[in-house]
């Protein structure tokens, strides 16, 4: 018998072995499962540590959580829990269980159940393998449905014929796995998953949980290919029926996005609503409107979006020849970040990007050395003035006009004759 966990990760090794033993005290046979399964015969980290037990999960989660000494987390209503351990690594576990659904896209109806049952409720091969964590068995994988010879083969298959049309949000799933990996899909998935589109069935879910799952593609290192494989299947509908997206402007955003990226002021910044931005660039603003009020977008995401829609106009401030740094801060300090970052990467010109760059690099962080009781000792009593002398020498500081707080204080003084 292979052991599929020698080469585990140390880290985790030591909180699997101790969760298996556990179990096994209660006669409950326990297993990692889904992504991790799959990572750990493709050699990849993963650190999502989920555990299905055939037993009750709460109570080893609460025996675990006591022997430890943390928290948990308990949600009864689906058998599982959650804690984490002292090193701050997270584990889920939950009762093996077979689901139903009451009509295509509902969430699924589950039951106590089999491992095997269990796995079948996964939404590819890949992902519906088992390893034993018990004593007995420790580093056995358990294959019912085939995913080790998919991975082999670099195949993306799902496990049943209903498997589309019972969960629409697998259409993304299968999508975001094909290209992470650079997989293929596999044919009698392919053609289910394009019937199942035909059919419209990611109407059937709720729009904020199918979006969900759409930004974690968006949210992918590399989001393109899925963006372009999804475009290819009509997968992108979903956003809006009127929305056009023109898949050869976002390839150039990704473009210049991944050159950003290279930089170590943009290496770690959030680009997810920039792809998003993109996708709605050219729509029409009935669909902007109709999308931002479909899906589960913050406030200041929704924001970001609306602002990227002056983008044109924003760039052609930004370009002007005579523009000193406070004036770009005027510009672009009312933007969301993300929306500044839109703005930087869909401008070529080298001028206005190297604008936004000391922006962000340095004149947002520039702070002023006095404050309102400075303002106080010389007499400016309202707070409405306040504000426009500490914009004003703010302004003045970015342009290297003021440097110490003496300068300041002078410059203050100068302001109040203006105000």
């Amino acid at each position: 018998m292979k052991n599929y966990l020698l080469n585990f990760d140390d880290k985790l090794l030591r909180t699997v072995r101790e969760v298996g033993r556990q179990a096994a005290k209660k006669k409950y046979a326990a297993y990692i499962v889904g992504g991790i399964v799959r990572d750990i015969i493709l050699k990849r980290k993963n650190y999502d540590l989920d555990i299905v037990v055939e037993g009750d999960a709460i109570r080893l989660a609460r025996d675990l959580a006591k022997k430890w000494g943390v928290k948990v987390t308990v949600y009864k209503k689906f058998g599982t829990a959650s804690l984490e351990t002292s090193k701050g690594l997270r584990v889920d576990l939950a009762t093996a269980r077979r689901e139903s659904y009451a009509h295509p896209g509902a969430l699924p109806v589950v039951r106590p159940g089999s491992l095997k049952e269990d796995l079948l409720r996964r939404d590819l091969t890949v992902n519906a393998m088992a390893i034993a964590i018990g004593p007995e068995g420790f580093g056995r994988l358990t294959d019912e449905y085939g995913g080790l010879a998919d991975l082999s083969k670099k195949a993306v298959r799902v496990l049943h014929k209903n498997s589309f049309i019972d969960d629409p949000t697998r259409i993304l799933r299968a999508v975001r796995f094909e290209q992470r990996f650079s997989f293929k899909m596999e044919r009698q998935t392919l053609l289910l998953m394009k019937a199942a589109l035909r059919k419209g069935a990611p109407s059937n879910v709720k729009p904020p949980r199918y979006f969900t799952e759409f930004k974690k593609i968006l949210c992918e290192e590399d989001p393109l290919n899925c963006l372009k494989r999804l475009h290819q299947l009509d997968g992108l509908c979903f956003l809006d029926p009127k929305l056009e997206v023109r898949i050869g402007d976002v390839c150039l955003l990704h473009k210049r996005i991944q050159k950003a990226r290279k930089k170590s002021l943009y290496a770690q910044k959030d680009w997810w609503p920039v792809y998003f931005m993109g996708l709605l660039a050219k729509a029409d603003d009935r669909v902007v409107k109709r999308v931002l009020e479909r899906f589960p977008l913050t406030k200041n995401e929704r924001r970001g979006i609306e602002q990227s829609r002056q983008s044109i106009d924003m760039v052609r401030s930004l370009s002007a020849r005579s523009l000193r740094a406070s004036q770009v801060f005027r510009i672009l300090r009312p933007l969301t970040a993300e929306a500044v970052l839109y703005l930087r990467v869909v401008t070529s010109k080298v001028m206005v990007s190297q604008r936004i760059d000391r922006f962000l690099d340095r004149d947002i962080e520039v702070k002023l050395r006095i404050n309102g009781d400075d303002l106080k000792a010389v007499g400016v009593a309202s707070d409405r003035r306040m504000g426009r002398v500490l914009e004003n020498i703010l302004h003045l500081k970015i342009d290297k006009k003021v440097g110490t707080k003496q300068e300041e204080l002078k410059a203050v003084l100068l302001s109040l004759k203006e105000f």
